[in-house]
């Protein structure tokens, strides 16, 4: 490389750092790119607009925007409304709810009567794990059985065992093996249904 253009390129990566500094950070590196004779990483602001906002001196040429290669994505933008979407409910089709010779979950739902999602889990999985007699009890098993009892679903079945391991009565919040605790197990054999308040 001789001196001329040494000193061109040299003059070029140098304007190019002027400008290239006047923007916001995250745009930097795709417009340094750009300014030095490399391919463009911005799409964020249009030249027209960078150039209304002054974030781009008027000598400098505007970066182009991204090219859209059949190899790239264009990621899709994060919703930031604020609204939460509802987790999907799985559940488990394949469990026997009203197993022959055994009292069926919803009848032992009913005989219980447990209070709000912590109860109601400490329900199924006490159901589960000592009537049904299965070896291990999966979120997607209690929600059939939130199905069956004609219960209110949980938002995230899998937060709701959380909580529930938190109130106590889950010793295992694990979705795929939910274990009941000594505080769940005496809450289902021996205070539930609660003795209804005289009046």
């Amino acid at each position: 490389m001789d001196n001329t253009e040494f000193e061109t390129r040299l003059d070029r990566v140098t304007r190019a750092a002027d400008v290239v500094n006047s923007l916001p950070r995250k745009l930097q590196a795709g417009a340094f790119q750009y300014l030095i004779g490399g391919a463009s990483l911005i799409a964020e602001t249009s030249p027209a607009r960078q150039q209304e906002e002054g974030n781009i001196s008027s000598s400098a040429p505007a970066p182009a925007p991204a090219s859209t290669d059949a190899g790239s994505k264009s990621s899709p933008r994060a919703r930031k409304n604020g609204s939460k979407s509802g987790k999907s409910v799985s559940n488990d089709p394949d469990i026997e709810l009203f197993p022959e010779g055994k009292i069926s979950f919803k009848d032992f739902a009913a005989e219980k009567v447990p209070v709000g999602h912590d109860e109601r889990y400490a329900v199924a999985v006490y159901w589960i794990l000592r009537i049904a007699e299965l070896e291990a009890t999966t979120v997607a098993q209690v929600m059939s059985c939130f199905m069956v009892a004609d219960w209110r679903l949980p938002s995230d079945a899998a937060n709701a065992a959380s909580q529930s391991r938190r109130a106590g009565f889950l010793s295992s919040a694990k979705s795929d093996d939910l274990k009941l605790s000594s505080i769940g197990v005496n809450l289902v054999k021996s205070d539930l249904p609660r003795a209804k308040a005289k009046s």
